[in-house]
């Protein structure tokens, strides 16, 4: 079974996913960036990011450029989930290696379908 790390300061939000998530995927929650890296050093390896764009203490945008410099993350899947549509962003998301942009709120069958292609 593949590994899901998801990161998002709410909640709600990762209950909402995780319960979309759990039979099909394994899951790793993080409530934000800095939580997400020391969860990441302990986790074993991880097949796919769900991250949150704005959260505190470190956001999804600098969590992504992070996530990218690690061994063996060069290329793992990760989708940006979030309420921003500035361009300016998804631009910035691009250029540190997002594999695709998820606007709030969305329905949990077009994310996982968004999974599976990127996992296939």
């Amino acid at each position: 079974m593949k590994t899901v790390m998801l990161v998002d300061d709410s909640n709600s939000i990762r209950n909402l996913i995780k319960n979309a998530l759990v039979g099909e995927y394994n899951v790793v929650e993080a409530e934000n960036g800095e939580d997400a890296l020391a969860k990441l050093k302990g986790a074993g390896g991880v097949d796919f990011f769900l991250f949150d764009v704005n959260m505190p203490k470190m956001d999804g945008i600098t969590l992504l450029g992070e996530v990218r410099k690690l061994p063996g993350y060069g290329s793992t899947p990760i989708l940006m989930l979030t309420t921003e549509t500035k361009d300016e962003l998804r631009q910035k998301g691009r250029e540190l290696g997002a594999s695709g942009w998820i606007v709030k709120p969305f329905e949990t069958d077009k994310l996982m379908a968004a999974m599976r292609k990127l996992l296939a």
